[in-house]
């Protein structure tokens, strides 16, 4: 395992001062710590790269002409194809009708029926015990009140009277 010579933050910003005002022509000492460091060297030569770069430029006007060059390729004199008579039209309309409501009757026809009723009797739900306690932790009161039987209530009304 190689260790590079790290480069004080300073010397390191001049180099890249250096490479971005000239990157061909060098002082000596960033020429010494490009040998040596390998990211700046990396940075050079992407610096290179971008300066041989062409740019992509079009000729001037070509933009603005480019229109009436396109028209010019196209053909001057349309070509009108004979189109079908509104007769035409109105049958493939009636046949389409007719073939829509003959297929909907069809199928509405022959359908089967969705659901089948069965047969078996069906059990009664059963009832859930009733607790002995009139009121119940988590119930409104007066859902409990109606849900009990008449002698219940009696029972209830009765233990009112005598607390009273």
């Amino acid at each position: 395992m190689s260790t590079q010579p790290t480069a004080s933050p300073e010397l390191i910003e001049k180099a890249i001062a250096a490479i971005e005002a000239d990157p061909l022509h060098l002082p000596a000492e960033v020429e010494a710590l490009l040998k040596s460091n390998a990211a700046l060297s990396e940075l050079r030569v992407h610096w290179l790269a971008q300066e041989e770069a062409p740019s992509a430029t079009a000729p001037a006007g070509y933009f603005q002409a480019l229109p009436g060059r396109v028209l010019r390729k196209l053909p001057t004199k349309l070509v009108v194809r004979h189109r079908p008579a509104p007769a035409l039209w109105a049958a493939a309309a009636a046949l389409m009708l007719v073939i829509g409501a003959g297929g909907f009757w069809v199928g509405k026809a022959n359908r089967a029926p969705l659901v089948e009723a069965k047969t078996q009797d069906i059990e009664p739900a059963k009832e859930l015990p009733v607790a002995d306690a009139p009121f119940q932790e988590n119930d409104d009161v007066m859902v409990q009140i109606q849900n009990m039987s008449p002698e219940e209530l009696q029972r209830l009304a009765d233990k009112v009277r005598k607390g009273q």
